[in-house]
């Protein structure tokens, strides 16, 4: 009938198969932009230990961009937890972030 199989390696025949690939590479973009974001929480999260204490420009410079780029994110999940993590003495807002990023990409496939 008008039934179509797609081999490996061969064009998809359906609109469907077709739309399903697009959506598949997608979702393979998304995963490697969270997990290369997650590389960046994680750098700023470990350089926040140590970049007052040193006078390396370099790891000033990486802490600084890396703040850039993750703090807008992390602000929000500070300001939700400060009520609660007062008194605590360190910042979990990184480890809370890196959470829902793994969640986020384990939805969107191996």
């Amino acid at each position: 009938g008008a039934r179509s199989t797609c081999q490996a390696g061969s064009m998809p025949h359906t609109w469907v198969e077709a739309n399903g690939q697009k959506m598949n590479a997608i979702s393979n973009i998304l995963r490697q932009l969270l997990e290369i974001y997650m590389i960046f929480v994680f750098v700023n999260a470990i350089l926040s230990w140590f970049v007052f204490g040193t006078r390396n420009i370099t790891v000033r410079r990486i802490y600084w961009w890396t703040g850039k780029v993750v703090d807008p994110v992390l602000n929000p999940i500070r300001r939700m937890l400060e009520p609660v993590t007062r008194n605590f003495g360190i910042d979990i807002s990184p480890f809370i972030l890196l959470m829902f990023l793994h969640i986020l990409v384990q939805m969107l496939g191996p």
